[in-house]
This record gives C-alpha cells, sequence and structure tokens, in this order.
C-alpha cells in the first residue's frame, strides 16, 4: 500500500491585477508555500509542536504567526499572550519548530511564486489563485503517483475566496489537465490555522521564502533571519529533480514567464 500524506498551504503577500506603482514596492510578491508530511511524520510532528507551545506558553486555541515577529518588534500585539514574548524569543520559537519538522522524512517543500513588482499579469485574482494550485497540485499528483493518495489542507481565508477555489480545484481535478489527478484527494480542505501544526508550518515557510526573495531581488530591509532560516530548514527539502534542479519542480513562476524564471533560476542554483 502506498503512502498517505497531508499536504498543507498557505499564503503570502496580495495579488492585484492593476497594481500601482505604490503597490508593486509593498507587494512585490504573491507566494504560496505547500508543506508535505506523511501522515505518521505529521502524528508525530502535531504531539511535538503541542509540547513545544506548552512550553512557550501558548494558550489553547492560540498561535504564533510568522507576522508576530514584525509586529512584536514594532509594539504591536494582536493578543495578549504576546506581550510575554520578545522577538527574539519568538525567533527561537520558529527555529525549535522548524527542528521538529525537519527530521521528518518526508517533509517536502514546494513554492508557486508570483513576482507582482516585475511580471505583467491582468488576470482576476480568483484565477491567479486558482493557477497556483493547479501548478502546485500537478507537482503533488507527480510526487504521489503511483500509489500513494495526497490531501491539501488551507487556512480558512475569506469565505468567498474559499468558495471560489474550492469549486476551481475540483473542477480542475475532475476533468484534469494534462495531469490525471489520481492521487490527491478531489477538493481542499480548510482548517483554523491556529488549530493546525501543519498550517502554521506552511505561514512560516511561505514567509521565510518571502523574506529571502525580497533580500535577494529587492535588497530591502534586514531580512536576514528569514535567508538564515531557508538556508538550514527550506533549501534542503525543497522538491527538485534527480539531477538538483529546483526551479520547475520545487518552485515555480505563475502564470509561466520565461524572463521570470530567468531571475528566479540563480537563487535556487
Amino acid at each position: 500500500m502506498g503512502e498517505a500524506y497531508y499536504v498543507f498551504t498557505d499564503e503570502a503577500g496580495t495579488y492585484n491585477k492593476c497594481p500601482s506603482e505604490k503597490f508593486r514596492r509593498n507587494h512585490p510578491f504573491y507566494l504560496r508555500g505547500n508543506v508535505r508530511l506523511s501522515i505518521d511524520d505529521y502524528r508525530l510532528f502535531q504531539s511535538e509542536i503541542q509540547e513545544l507551545k506548552l512550553e512557550y506558553g501558548i494558550p489553547v486555541g492560540e498561535e504564533l504567526k510568522w507576522s508576530d515577529m514584525w509586529e512584536i518588534s514594532k509594539g504591536k500585539y494582536r493578543a495578549d499572550f504576546l506581550k510575554s514574548l520578545t522577538a527574539n524569543k519568538l525567533k527561537g520559537y520558529y527555529r525549535r519548530f522548524f527542528n521538529r519538522a525537519v527530521d521528518k522524512p518526508s517533509l517536502q517543500f514546494i513554492f508557486t511564486i508570483t513576482c507582482v513588482y516585475a511580471q505583467p499579469c491582468r488576470q482576476a485574482e480568483h484565477e491567479v489563485l486558482k493557477f497556483h494550485m493547479q501548478e502546485a497540485f500537478q507537482r503533488i499528483q507527480m510526487e504521489t503517483r503511483p500509489n500513494g493518495f495526497a490531501t491539501v489542507i488551507m487556512d480558512e481565508l475569506n469565505q468567498d475566496k474559499v468558495k471560489q477555489l474550492k469549486e476551481a480545484c475540483h473542477r480542475m481535478m475532475v476533468e484534469g489537465d494534462f495531469v490525471q489527478y489520481e492521487n490527491v484527494y478531489h477538493g481542499v480542505l480548510t482548517e483554523c490555522s491556529s488549530q493546525s501544526a501543519g498550517v502554521q508550518l506552511a505561514d512560516y515557510a511561505v514567509g521565510i521564502m518571502n523574506g529571502y526573495l525580497r533580500k535577494h531581488l529587492l535588497d530591502r530591509g534586514d531580512y536576514s533571519y528569514a535567508t538564515d532560516l531557508y538556508e538550514e530548514f527550506v533549501q534542503p527539502h525543497l522538491r527538485k529533480h534527480s539531477n538538483g534542479t529546483i526551479i520547475g519542480y520545487g518552485v515555480r513562476e505563475v502564470p509561466s514567464d520565461s524572463s521570470i524564471r530567468q531571475i528566479l533560476i540563480p537563487l535556487f542554483s
């Protein structure tokens, strides 16, 4: 019998089909991060993260978000329990969180990237989101065949957006494209991020990738911590071809654009 997997997916950045120059500066990327773990690995990971949260005094039903680090550094707290945490303590938490993920043999990352700052794309938001999910699902299907099975779980978003995305993904997988989705659940499940260690991992991973891209493509701000985490925890577990190629396998530009791909290749060689 083949392996069964969960794939957790989350987003970073914002997309606009007609972005102003100010929007491009403030939101240079829209990304989705997809994190795969086998069900057996996730069972252990979930237990380990619960212990970690208890150690850090995170209340049941609460979570640490990737964005909390930046908000806390500015003296902003979205919840009272965060007031007892410093930015350095948060950094230690993220690192220990990833330490518990990377020792799982099934861990794999797939990222889809829209370069808003440089890429002309006049399509509606729901179409671009569908393309991101399609690129991820194609790679999940390829990775899971012949006998495995994967279920994709995403954070709860705006309900209208979730409904559109679920309908688009279901139609795509039932009707197929050049891929037959025989090894993937024909839909997307949603979960509250505070109740899912996997969705939290996807949040951290896509936040790290966002920082890595900003540092190396835009050179704005201090993203050295995100880059350090990328190099230590994310890069070794990116999906890749047997020859080591990452672009097109673990990292994919959306929509397909050869000029954007040439920009990304040096970052993932």
